[in-house]
Parts: structure tokens; sequence; C-alpha cells
């Protein structure tokens, strides 16, 4: 396994422990959040369909 591989598998334990007590909404905001913050990070425009997704899809179900 690779250096790389190593690191992107840290970062999943990393989420699955911070989000494993979260239900839909907690866990997509902790992921959107750590994608603004990546994307602003390394200059990456992000078109946000954050809005149109939570009018559209029903998150109880």
């Amino acid at each position: 396994m690779t250096d790389f591989e190593n690191q992107i598998d840290e970062i999943r334990i990393k989420l699955y422990d911070e989000t494993k007590n979260m239900d839909k909404v907690g866990v997509i905001s902790t992921v959107n959040s750590h994608a603004r913050k990546i994307a602003q990070e390394f200059g990456i425009n992000v078109k946000s369909v954050e809005e149109e997704y939570f009018e559209t899809v029903d998150l109880q179900a």
C-alpha cells in the first residue's frame, strides 16, 4: 500500500468517527463543510447545489 492510500484510509476513519452518530443532515453538513474548506484552500471553484438538493430530497425518509 502506498503512503497516499494510507493517508486516504486515515481520512476515511477520521470522517467515520466524526459522523457515525449523526443523522443524514448532520453528515451532509459536515462533509460539505470539509469540502468547502478544502476547495477554498486549493482555489477550487465549486458550484453549489445544496439549496436545490435540500428542497427536492426528503432527508427524513
